[in-house]
């Protein structure tokens, strides 16, 4: 009981000159994952031959896009979503029509894959899922005419392994911590 009053006194005796000033802390936290750590627009121009300039967000609001730098070129978009079950469960909450050209690509390192091609009004649209434990990546591709399926696909894919890589090696979606609901 004497040592509660004695802590006390002593904590009572420390002045503000000994007191060091507040430290200014980040007012939001910064987020899991950036699809753009795993990229630049060097790997963009190699794997789908199209200059871009890259936009990647801040550290608590991260945004991922490769924006063409000439008009008519393909577009890329990134992003991530955080969810505790399986690509199959995550792909049934999305309503994929029953006639889209799904294909099922083997990307090292990831739990499953899956993408998705699709042709309308002369667009090349090519949707890339990638999961890594509860992180699900999500590559868009958006390519007028007249454009090279073959190439957008083998891109996509080639995306999705670099995301899949960044992922495993950093441990992201594999953290012992819960995903966020």
């Amino acid at each position: 009981m004497l040592v509660v009053p004695a802590l006390a006194a002593s904590l009572a005796a420390c002045g503000d000159d000994d007191v060091a000033a507040r430290p200014e802390l980040p007012t939001e936290t910064p987020t899991l994952w950036n699809p753009c750590d795993a990229l630049d627009a060097t790997f963009v121009k190699k794997q789908l031959d199209v200059a871009t300039t890259e936009e990647d967000g801040t550290a608590t609001a991260p945004q991922c896009r490769f924006v063409p730098k000439k008009k008519g070129d393909a577009a890329l978009e990134l992003n991530y979503q955080q969810f505790p079950g399986t690509l199959d469960e995550f792909w049934e909450q999305m309503g994929e029509a029953d006639d889209a050209d799904v294909r099922t690509p083997t990307i090292a390192g990831a739990d499953a894959a899956r993408i998705v091609v699709s042709a309308e009004k002369d667009q090349l649209y090519v949707t890339g899922f990638v999961q890594n434990g509860f992180l699900f990546e999500v590559v868009n591709l958006v390519d007028p005419a007249p454009y090279d399926a073959a190439l957008a696909v083998r891109g996509v894919e080639a995306t999705l392994t670099a995301l899949s890589a960044h992922a495993e090696k950093s441990r992201a979606g594999r953290q012992s911590a819960s995903p966020m609901p």
